[in-house]
């Protein structure tokens, strides 16, 4: 073979594999999540999140976080999509209560903003209410009703649920905490323990895991056109275009929705807070598309 041939050869297969390198070394860099972050600008609802030597571990809690979220591209872009229907009716109830906007963070945590979400623990709807909350909240649950589905009502119990838990803790990391785990049940830790902090607290997995777990799914949804290409993030669902219908009476809710000329699968999926096909006697509220 030429030797000037041979050369050039060899010139060009260095030069691929010095980009191939290159390439190589970007994506991996790319795969560090870490490297991305400001750990100075973590927080939780203003509240500053600990990164100093006594708090070592907690640099490793939330990389992880963030890899598990941000690997789980499946679930990160549904919820990314079904923002635009939850997010501004949470923010607006947020708002009018004084609760900082970090909090509908956990609706993502509890239910990746699914409304019909229900758990092996009888939690269920966006918000997760068990039992035992449900029935402090005054929401209505029998044969006929699950207003844990009701997304609107369920958000107000959250609420009042948030602020009976600020009056208890002053603290909004702890609020987050006690929202996963019971207010009684950290309270206790703090005593046992000697601790005021969520950030100094040895807590079962679960919970030494769900503000972490918060943290990561707000770093990722404000940073998610930098983190994500454009090719993994798709459009936003458009909010319906609804209306609710004052029904005061005895439902048969097929036979309601044939003789008012609305789609019976449209009503059943615009109101998932009613179990069955009837309603006892009552002025309800009927959600319908305008």
């Amino acid at each position: 073979m030429d030797y000037k041939k041979l050369l050039w050869i060899s010139i060009i297969i260095l030069f691929i594999s010095y980009a191939f390198w290159q390439f190589s070394e970007q994506k991996v860099a790319n795969l560090d999540i870490s490297k991305q972050i400001n750990f100075n600008e973590v927080n939780f609802a203003w509240e500053e999140v600990k990164f100093d030597n006594d708090h070592y571990f907690n640099n490793e809690k939330f990389v992880k976080e963030l890899n598990i979220a941000k690997f789980n591209t499946y679930q990160f872009v549904l919820y990314h999509k079904r923002e635009s229907i939850y997010f501004p009716i949470i923010e607006k109830k947020f708002k009018a209560a004084w609760i900082p906007d970090d909090f509908k963070y956990l609706a993502v945590a509890e239910s990746w903003l699914r409304n019909d979400a229900l758990s092996d623990s009888n939690a269920g709807g966006i918000w997760q209410f068990i039992p035992e909350t449900w029935t402090r909240y005054w929401l209505k649950i029998d044969k006929n009703i699950d207003e844990r589905y009701n997304f609107e009502k369920e958000t107000d119990a959250a609420v009042l649920y948030f602020q009976k838990l600020y009056k208890d803790f002053k603290n909004r990391t702890l609020v987050a905490a006690s929202y996963n785990r019971w207010e009684n049940w950290i309270q206790r830790a703090l005593d046992d323990q000697k601790v005021t902090s969520y950030y100094d607290l040895y807590l079962n997995e679960e919970t030494s895991r769900y503000v972490w777990r918060i943290l990561a799914i707000k770093y990722l949804m404000i940073n998610r056109y930098k983190i994500f290409s454009s090719n993994e993030l798709w459009e936003q669902f458009i909010p319906p275009n609804t209306k609710d219908i004052d029904v005061n009476g005895t439902i048969d809710l097929k036979k309601w929705s044939n003789d008012s000329w609305y789609i019976y699968s449209n009503i059943k999926y615009l109101n998932p807070w009613i179990i069955w096909d009837s309603l006892p006697q009552w002025n309800w509220k009927i959600r319908t598309f305008k």
